[in-house]
């Protein structure tokens, strides 16, 4: 066989090659990504989604080809829905339509896409267009919609969380029960409502009622008026393997009443958290890592904030300050808490607890005499200086728990009755959540324009109704590596001298050094090649 006829056949082999490549690309899939935490490439989590899938779910991605000319993230979201289809066995259809071309403009209205206002810059000339961008999950006859996606950062966690939703046709459930006097489920958790109805249905539960069973997740926010009556309904939720986020205190301070502060001597919650192994401290925690207290001034029709200064009681969380290993604090944007109190652990048999949000070490604490006069924040330092350390303010717990009314009687209340007969006394596996402040979930967030303290509570809300599979997703995301964001002073310093010592002086002589290492390897060079020709 002739030399030229061998390499025709080696180039006709090698294309059959890549052409069986290509074909069986749905069925085997791989890609490199080099990055720390896989970002751009699907979890194991979706990668594994087809098992749960017994038909073929449809993705239909409506984008108008404006947009795809205009901004690259169109292709960022195709190149997601395809690795999701390849990935799938042929248990994912994806489907790119431009509606204005195809004519399917009813069509995406009618599954919940509608066109958004974009301004258009060509040829030195504005213009505005209509474009589309939503996404529709069909699977038999059910369908979930992301009516507006312009980004991929959170993509994969909302469509493998409606993929599922669809399949199983399951709606997560939050209740909310607000134990604090002074506060009012409508006039102030409107900005947490509205986050968590985007991936929940959301319902208030009225103090002593008996909570339904299709409650996924329970919030108690606030502890001041609850009473064992109201308490027993909670307890035994949780003793049939409800979830509860606990927002509680242990000082109360009146809004009111310009601040004033007291201790909470008797909370019968209170006591029920201890009895779970979480002993909340009728104390409140100041941190010298701290917000700005902000009055806010409204002027000419329009809200101004008048800062005071630093206020100690206001506190801000970092990232250095978390459970980095935590699904719930994995990815950490942040967290401002007000007037918080100090948790202690006290292990109970059967249960498991990690502290997930803690103070720097900078924090200290008033125990008698609370302090909380913004225009005398100057002098808080001088109060509690010996109990200077860090403070635990936030537990995950999980295991079996044992009820707070295990050989007690079944509470009552004149005038009221409620069908219970015996009082369940242990739980099986389940979990909760303790944060030792009841207000940073409230629009009380907007003073310090805190609302990542919203992403946690989804995240809470998530990591108890999902476990931590879907949150995983959620929480991946480089780290966050600016210098300014290390709190430790010294550290800071240390790193950011490490730093500049490594780009103004060790860069530049590892340039020069490689530049002197050529230009004597090509001097070598030469003059062996001199040597020769003599």
């Amino acid at each position: 066989m002739h030399k030229k006829t061998k390499e025709i056949i080696i180039v006709v082999l090698v294309l059959l090659i890549f052409i069986f490549i290509g074909l069986n690309s749905t069925q085997f899939f791989t890609r490199l990504d080099l990055t720390a935490n896989k970002v751009f490439t699907i979890s194991k989590v979706s990668r594994k989604l087809f098992t749960e899938i017994p038909d073929q779910v449809h993705i239909t991605y409506f984008v108008s080809d404006k947009l795809r000319q205009l901004y690259t993230f169109p292709g960022r979201i195709e190149d997601m829905l395809n690795e999701y289809a390849a990935y799938s066995h042929g248990k994912i259809i994806v489907n790119i339509v431009d509606p204005a071309k195809s004519g399917d403009t009813s069509r995406a209205q009618g599954l919940g896409v509608y066109p958004q206002q974009i301004e258009v810059v060509e040829k030195d000339q504005r213009s505005v267009a209509m474009v589309y961008s939503g996404l529709v999950i069909q699977y038999l006859d059910r369908h979930e919609t992301l009516p507006a996606v312009t980004r991929t950062n959170t993509l994969e966690y909302e469509l493998t969380s409606k993929i599922k939703k669809v399949v199983t046709n399951e709606h997560k459930k939050i209740g909310i029960i607000v134990g604090s006097p002074q506060r009012n489920y409508n006039q102030d958790y409107g900005l947490l409502t509205r986050q968590l109805s985007q991936q929940f249905e959301v319902q208030e539960i009225k103090k002593g009622k008996t909570i339904p069973g299709d409650i996924s997740v329970l919030f108690v926010i606030g502890n001041g008026s609850f009473d064992n009556f109201d308490l027993f309904p909670v307890d035994q939720y949780l003793m049939n393997g409800g979830k509860v986020l606990f927002l509680v205190d242990g000082v109360n301070v009146d809004m009111r009443n310009n601040l004033k502060a007291s201790k909470i001597n008797k909370s019968p919650m209170l006591d029920m958290l201890k009895s779970y192994g979480i002993d909340v401290k009728r104390e409140m925690v100041l941190d010298k890592y701290s917000k700005d207290f902000r009055i806010p001034r409204q002027i000419f029709g329009q809200t101004m904030w008048q800062v005071l200064g630093k206020y100690p009681e206001w506190i801000t969380i970092s990232s250095q300050s978390v459970a980095k290993d935590n699904p719930i604090t994995a990815r950490f944007s942040g967290l401002d808490l007000y007037w918080a109190s100090p948790l202690k652990w006290i292990k109970r048999s059967g249960e498991k607890a990690e502290p997930i949000i803690k103070t720097t070490k900078d924090a200290w604490v008033m125990k008698k005499r609370f302090l909380t006069n913004p225009y005398q924040a100057s002098t808080f330092a001088y109060i509690g200086g010996d109990t200077k350390g860090q403070y635990n303010i936030g537990y995950t717990v999980t295991g079996t728990f044992h009820s707070y009314f295990a050989g007690k009687s079944i509470p009552v209340r004149e005038g009221e009755s409620r069908d219970w007969k015996e009082i369940k006394d242990k739980s099986a596996e389940t979990r909760i959540i303790v944060i030792g402040d009841s207000d940073f979930v409230s629009n009380l967030l907007q003073y310090t324009g805190a609302n990542y303290n919203l992403d946690f509570a989804e995240n809470s809300a998530e990591w108890l109704s999902h476990g931590e599979d879907l949150l995983s997703i959620k929480t991946r995301i480089i780290r966050d590596t600016r210098l300014n964001k290390i709190q430790d002073i010294k550290k800071r310093v240390t790193v950011m001298l490490f730093s500049q010592i490594v780009n103004i002086i060790f860069i530049p002589l590892l340039v020069i050094a490689f530049g002197i290492f050529r230009f004597l390897a090509r001097r070598k060079k030469r003059l062996t090649s001199m040597e020769q020709e003599d």
